[in-house]
């Protein structure tokens, strides 16, 4: 089971609901705060789930061209 497209584009534009970025976009999440959650181990529910996969994407180089699709605030 994939994304489609429309998960993909809510994903990375969803903000992030708490913490020091709340309310910034999940995609423009510094990696070096990623990786912290990631030790730490991430949040439970859907959204510790959303928060890998941007993980995943920044990690291994494929979230440049996400970028271009972030929703202006």
């Amino acid at each position: 089971m994939g994304l489609n497209t429309t998960e993909l584009l809510t994903i990375i534009n969803k903000p992030m609901p708490f913490g020091k970025h709340s309310g910034q976009a999940l995609l423009t999440l510094p990696l070096g705060y990623l990786c912290w959650l990631e030790r730490q181990g991430w949040p439970n529910g859907s959204i510790g789930t959303e928060l890998a996969l941007i993980y995943e994407l920044k990690h291994n180089g494929l979230a440049e061209p996400l970028y271009g699709l972030l929703k202006t605030r």
